[in-house]
């Protein structure tokens, strides 16, 4: 089984897609390459994506080419990233952040230990070993182990893989002792426990870091730090943000889009893509920063860039970087050598900490956190409105943001 290629090709009945794989000729057993017809481009699309959905929906890929023996995990892999990874619609529809993620992860540590190896000879105590190795001796750039952390997503993303083509038939389904199909990597072992644990900033040091932000130099800075911390949008979300999306009349914050490594995306997911509320005292902050920005129009990012002249937001990296993390190390956050992840995303840990520590119900913080959690997100998402503004003004108060404040 190979993942082949699709081209476009001329032919009388106008441009059409093409299907090109290799397969073993049975008369005398060498390689050759095959084709088949997917079908019109006015008719499918004109993108790739469109013609390996085809390809899918018409099972083209899905035989054995028994002479070639059994499927490696490359071929496997290469499956799985054409027809569920990169799904644009349907079931099982994955944000870009999670399809870039997994697809680092597969090139740079999954393909080049697992990808020539026939899918059915990876065992789990291989896997198990493999995954001790990488927790035991230093690699990559870092020059250290990988976390157990990281190795969770490792072992995730190989046991999708294999879900994968037993959902799609490329390999068998191995029933197991208890009636339920198999999986190697799921059977290997590894640590469930992460030893990374996220730097949580109490309201008395987010005062701190507010202080520090607070000059005519950053105020979209302190502008900034104020929405993530008050409302716990994932930093994609927030720097997402067009002037547009503010419902002032109402007190809500739409979230329409994302931004990630430099480029507009849809979100994490369907609950997440909703609104957050808006505080009078926030919704004074953001009017503030609105009369200092150049840019101000309904369709201008919020926090736009200077350096691309509006046309795209600020980079979160940099802005975590140069701004929130010095200003984290005054407020005593973390020292100042603190080698760890620290950026926009902590502000969202430390709001759902505040509210667990100050007896807000845990349906409003999963609501506020818009987790994709249905059983409990879409009871409460319409209801607690209310609860979740008075839970946000709570906040606001620790930090000593209020309407006459800003």
């Amino acid at each position: 089984m190979g993942k082949g290629t699709v081209s476009k090709k001329h032919r009388a009945q106008g441009l059409t897609w093409i299907y090109r794989f290799q397969a073993t000729r049975a008369s005398d057993g060498k390689r050759v390459e095959r084709t088949k017809v997917i079908g019109l481009v006015k008719d499918i699309g004109s993108s790739e994506a469109a013609a390996w959905r085809e390809v899918g929906r018409l099972g083209l890929d899905n035989n054995f080419d028994q002479g070639s023996g059994s499927p490696t995990f490359r071929e496997l892999a290469d499956h799985f990233r054409h027809h569920e990874l990169k799904k644009e619609r349907g079931i099982g529809v994955k944000a870009e952040e999670t399809v870039s993620t997994a697809e680092l992860l597969l090139d740079k540590w999954i393909l080049p230990r697992w990808g020539g190896k026939a899918a059915a000879d990876i065992k789990p105590l291989e896997i198990e070993a493999w995954f001790e190795a990488l927790t035991s001796e230093p690699h990559g750039k870092k020059n250290a182990p990988l976390s157990w952390g990281t190795i969770a997503k490792l072992k995730s993303i190989m046991a999708q893989v294999f879900k994968h083509a037993q959902r799609y038939e490329l390999i068998p389904a191995t029933i197991g002792h208890d009636g339920r199909p198999t999986n190697p990597v799921v059977l290997a072992r590894s640590e469930s426990d992460s030893s990374y644990e996220a730097a949580v900033v109490s309201p008395e040091q987010m005062i701190i870091i507010l202080n520090e932000l607070n000059t005519p130099e950053t105020c979209l800075e302190w502008t900034l730090a104020l929405v993530h911390a008050a409302t716990a949008l994932r930093p994609e979300e927030a720097f997402g943000l067009q002037w547009g999306d503010i419902d002032w009349l109402n007190g809500q914050i739409h979230i329409r889009r994302g931004w990630s490594k430099g480029k507009e995306t849809k979100g994490k997911n369907k609950v997440s893509m909703s609104q957050v509320v808006m505080h009078p005292a926030l919704a004074q902050a953001l009017q503030a920063w609105r009369e200092e920005s150049s840019y101000y129009r309904d369709t201008d990012w919020i926090f736009a860039s200077t350096r691309t002249k509006g046309k795209t937001p600020r980079s979160a990296g940099v802005a975590a970087q140069d701004y929130l993390r010095p200003a984290a190390v005054k407020a005593g956050v973390i020292p100042k050598d603190y080698k760890g992840r620290f950026g926009f995303h902590n502000l969202r840990h430390s709001l759902a900490t505040f509210f667990g520590n100050n007896d807000v119900n845990l349906p409003v913080i999963q609501s506020m956190l818009r987790h994709a959690k249905p059983t409990t997100t879409a009871v409460y998402l319409h209801r607690v409105n209310a609860t979740q503004m008075a839970a946000q003004a709570k906040y606001l108060e620790a930090i000593k943001v209020t309407s006459a404040a800003v």
